[in-house]
């Protein structure tokens, strides 16, 4: 199959299956081409016994990895990505002017012959892609989105450390419970974090929350984009809304307070971002997201 993209404001997401082609056409009109040719997935670490959640798969993994060969523009090229250890804070392949993020692979999971399961399927956050590979792409020295990126919370460093990941493990795909993949990204932040716009929303509201009867306050939002595209922004274990639910956010508004409601062992936000586009539904990581939010920050592309 031949996936034929244009080069947009935001990032492209699609997935591809072996001898799948994605043909992008770049801002010049020059088409870039990546095809792939096969995807692996191995265990690297096992020993984990942090805790044992009886309402989820259980494992004794750590750490595993899964790996892409593809073909661009006729040269052979291996991509390898860790999950659960500080690896997972990755930066994206450049090749031929055009940004690559890897972001998962369905051999990683039981059913295609792997080692884990999800995690969050029954609240609809898929970790496992359709295809064999999910990507995203973007071309060099754009953006991944038109309009500037503000803080999502507060990291003045500007880094991600695995370790303040719920007990460690819990970045996206993350090995809950020695085997489960984490269907989000946790990171560690004392109750009472106000939470701020990253983008400007179309759209907010708590859904599954406390009021409703459910034990956590979840969130979701969405932006359209002028090229088609729409992101979905998700957090979880919020306190309090700061301002009215159904309502348009300015990027860099404070919209809530964090990390009191259903946290576990340890006080954590809990972030999903999903790219709805050219007739596909995908779960990112949000690592994508906060890696671009402070490299921004930074004076970066």
């Amino acid at each position: 199959m031949i996936l034929t993209r244009i080069v947009k404001p935001t990032l492209t997401a699609f997935e591809l299956n072996p001898e799948d082609r994605l043909r992008l056409e770049l801002a010049s009109g020059r088409v870039w081409e990546m095809e792939l040719v096969r995807a692996a997935a191995e265990v690297v670490a096992r020993g984990f016994n942090r805790y044992h959640d009886g309402g989820h798969a259980a494992g004794d993994i750590t750490v595993y990895a899964f790996e892409a060969e593809v073909r661009i523009n006729g040269r052979e090229h291996r991509m390898r990505r860790e999950v659960g250890s500080q690896a997972a804070f990755y930066e994206p392949w450049t090749v031929d002017g055009v940004r690559i993020w890897l972001d998962a692979a369905s051999c990683v999971f039981k059913e295609h012959g792997g080692f884990m399961e999800e995690k969050d399927w029954k609240g609809g956050l898929l970790c496992k892609p359709f295809k064999l590979t999910r990507w995203a792409v973007q071309e060099e020295g754009t953006p991944i989105c038109p309009e500037p990126l503000h803080d999502w919370y507060p990291n003045p460093a500007g880094t991600l450390d695995i370790r303040n990941c719920y007990t460690g493990e819990d970045c996206w795909m993350g090995p809950y419970n020695g085997g489960a993949a984490h269907g989000g990204l946790d990171i560690n932040m004392p109750a009472g974090t106000r939470l701020t716009a990253p983008i400007s929303l179309d759209d907010h509201f708590l859904y599954n929350s406390l009021e409703a009867g459910f034990r956590n306050n979840n969130w979701v939002a969405v932006r359209r984009w002028p090229d088609g595209t729409t992101w979905e922004l998700r957090c979880c274990h919020l306190i309090d809304m700061l301002v009215p639910e159904r309502t348009p956010l300015r990027r860099g508004t404070p919209y809530a307070t964090t990390a009191g409601t259903f946290v576990g062992f340890h006080e954590h936000t809990h972030f999903v971002w999903r790219v709805y586009e050219q007739g596909g539904s995908y779960f990112l990581d949000p690592w994508i997201l906060m890696h671009e939010i402070w490299a921004q920050r930074r004076g970066g592309a």
